[in-house]
């Protein structure tokens, strides 16, 4: 999903998933339990696992989370939503706090309609009723007395922002003065958290990167376009109905582009036919048991006569290609965003690449919490530059080459690539899928 700024553009096969449902499986109530338990027995797993060791890294006693109708926090999602058969309370409080040697992680869940199905994630649930959260919580302080208590503020992780103004204030009545001291954000917790991955949620991943790819390939083809009578919109909702018929949760909504010789560039919102001799772009990811993929994929659609596409629109997408290595090759573990970028980029403007670098970790959420490869512009990226790649994260290649095209008359293009790649510290990065090699021909 792009984060680029907008420097120069206006812009199958068998798949058999891990829950065992094959390609073309329509949605029914086992292909969503069989999602939905999945995605709690791993998240479950990798909370006993990581939390508590992540804790005390950043010496956090007590993690509170607080959430409210029709105001939940987003974090939620890690550790059980609001469970199968439940719905986020009034004033609800979770709770992981560090018991201490011999004693581990102690979790608590104290609100109002609390599922039963949060046990997977909660040693204690305790409901409430006209007393209110507070005392509740108050003796739950008293009783553990934490030095160190992290809260879900923070100015660069959207998720990790989710403590509302009045919630804010209803946690530092109920901590008192001399408690209050002791709050600090969750920011560094969450982001180490999102970048540990057990090989269950690589798996999940992986499923998510393949399907991605298999509904953009056969959505960038003569099955689904004609040239001349297919829209822009057409492929948005053909995609759309394929994402929802394969049982697959909303992620962010396709957007599509077109260039065409002549200089026109046209986005979805215009809906233009596709013609013979369009450039076209996409950008979309499935959701799969609460993980993400990302993609962007570039095809072009024959002129009459013509068997391959010209030769300038090629090669430009092979320097597209040699992009992505060299921008890989800067992705090391423990480098900052902003160095990635402008490695990759000083590099490719020596071999003559005109390249402009936005990745991102992915996971969790389309752009997840950790390294962002971005400009330093703190107004709208916060510190995501300044963060560092971890390993084990799940990256968002996301970047675009802009190259002139001599059969349109030297018209600069834009090749917009993104692939999902997995970054280790002892191996070389990975896709997760494909990647596309070529542009996809449409006839």
């Amino acid at each position: 999903m792009a984060l680029r700024q907008l420097r120069r553009v206006s812009l199958v096969g068998a798949l058999v998933l891990v829950t065992g449902a094959p390609a073309g499986a329509q949605l029914g109530p086992e292909l969503i339990r069989a999602r939905t338990e999945r995605e709690w027995t791993i998240k479950a797993d990798k909370m006993r696992r990581h939390l508590l060791p992540l804790m005390r890294r950043h010496d956090v006693d007590l993690w509170i989370i607080l959430s409210r109708e029709n105001a939940p926090d987003p974090l939620l999602e890690l550790f059980g939503g609001y469970g199968v058969t439940g719905w986020y309370g009034h004033r609800n409080a979770y709770l992981f706090f560090d018991a201490g040697a011999g004693a581990g992680l102690d979790t608590t869940a104290i609100g109002t309609h609390l599922s039963g199905h949060l046990r997977r994630f909660y040693d204690t649930l305790t409901p409430y009723g006209e007393e209110g959260l507070m005392p509740h919580l108050r003796e739950y302080l008293a009783a553990r007395d934490p030095r160190r208590i992290a809260v879900n503020r923070s100015r660069t992780i959207s998720m990790a922002d989710g403590l509302t103004a009045e919630l804010e204030n209803y946690l530092l009545e109920t901590l008192g003065p001399d408690r209050a001291g002791r709050v600090v954000s969750s920011e560094p917790l969450v982001v180490d958290y999102a970048s540990v991955h057990t090989e269950a949620e690589h798996e999940v991943q992986r499923e998510a990167s393949t399907a991605t790819f298999d509904i953009l390939r056969r959505a960038f083809s003569g099955d689904v376009i004609t040239p001349g009578r297919t829209t822009l919109m057409d492929v948005q909702y053909w995609i759309t109905a394929e994402w929802k018929r394969l049982g697959f949760e909303f992620n962010f909504p396709a957007s599509l582009d077109l260039q065409r010789a002549g200089g026109v560039s046209l986005d979805d919102s215009a809906d233009p036919a596709i013609e013979r001799g369009d450039l076209l772009h996409v950008d979309f990811g499935v959701r799969t048991s609460g993980i993400v993929a990302d993609q962007q994929k570039m095809a072009y659609v024959l002129r009459e006569g013509e068997s391959a596409p010209p030769a300038g629109l090629a090669r430009a997408f092979e320097a597209s290609s040699r992009a992505a290595g060299l921008i890989l090759d800067a992705m090391r573990v423990g480098r900052t965003g902003i160095a990635i970028k402008q490695a990759a980029e000083r590099r490719a403007a020596a071999a003559g690449i005109d390249l402009l670098v936005y990745s991102h970790v992915q996971g969790y959420w389309v752009h997840d919490a950790g390294m962002w490869a971005i400009h330093d512009w703190p107004e709208r990226y916060g510190d995501h530059p300044r963060f560092t790649l971890k390993d084990g994260d799940w990256v968002s290649l996301e970047f675009a080459v802009t190259a002139s095209v001599p059969e349109w008359d030297g018209q600069p293009v834009t090749i917009m690539r993104e692939e999902d790649t997995l970054i280790a510290a002892d191996a070389p990065p990975r896709y997760l899928s494909g990647p596309q090699t070529s542009l996809w021909i449409i006839d």
